[in-house]
């Protein structure tokens, strides 16, 4: 029987990763999102989280989910979400006036992807995608990063790939922008352990290697008050976040 692939792990921790993963900045979905859009179609939308910030524009969000248990959560919360994957997307030709994908976008074969993205979007559509990650620019934050590379090394690689290059390559897209947004994630601190179970790199690490993690990650938040102080976390996050126009 084949394994199940990585990007379908994180449902078995659906309402973990929803309670502990961070929201998407407001600013971010404005970025992606042009005022003139009627329906943005959002690619692997997990439980939600861009969908949210999203929504808050007032238009009309598909969340397209492949996992089922991770759909539920965003469902639950009164959005529309479809069964389908990046490189089956259940909508018609230009039926989008924009394609979104939050923190998901290494996961997919960009070979079958790219061109189903470029049918459902209309002409002069835009596709924007970004990752909502731990900001690595702040000294306890690169702490925390190490520990847990150390032991749960993230094997996706996508930090280090040209996404400008890769998405204009066919001629499907074109005028690629960049930009990065930060801002803090804040939750609970006992939401800590929560937090690193919805990192599938993490939640795959044998208990005694994830128990460490957890041990090294909470003293290095807990040393530092910016970061960890009345019972919240403050982390500070960033997205590095494209915008492209279907060619």
């Amino acid at each position: 029987m084949e394994a199940t692939p990585r990007r379908l792990t994180f449902g078995a921790h659906a309402d973990d990763y929803d309670l502990a993963r961070p929201e998407w900045p407001a600013e971010v979905a404005r970025w992606f999102v042009p005022e003139d859009a009627a329906l943005v179609v959002e690619l692997g939308a997990g439980t939600g989280k861009l969908t949210r910030a999203v929504a808050k524009l007032g238009v009309r969000v598909v969340a397209v989910e492949p996992d089922a248990r991770m759909r539920a959560v965003l469902e639950r919360d009164g959005f529309e979400g479809v069964d389908g994957s990046a490189e089956e997307i259940p909508l018609g030709d230009g039926d989008a006036g924009v394609v979104v994908a939050g923190s998901c976008i290494h996961w997919f074969d960009l070979e079958r992807a790219l061109p189903e993205i470029h049918r459902v979007l209309r002409p002069g559509g835009r596709f924007g995608f970004g990752w909502n990650g731990r900001d690595g620019r702040n000294p306890t934050i690169a702490r925390m990063n190490e520990a847990i590379q150390s032991r749960a090394p993230d094997r996706t690689g996508w930090r280090g790939r040209d996404w400008a290059g890769e998405v204009t390559a066919a001629g499907l897209f074109e005028d690629v922008e960049h930009a990065v947004f930060a801002h803090v994630h804040e939750l609970p601190r006992k939401a800590l352990d929560a937090h690193l179970w919805s990192y599938a790199t993490i939640a795959s690490l044998p208990e005694p290697q994830r128990t460490d993690v957890f041990a090294d990650v909470a003293e290095i938040l807990d040393s530092d008050p910016e970061v960890s102080s009345d019972g919240r976390l403050r982390l500070p996050f960033a997205v590095p976040a494209y915008r492209a126009t279907r060619a």
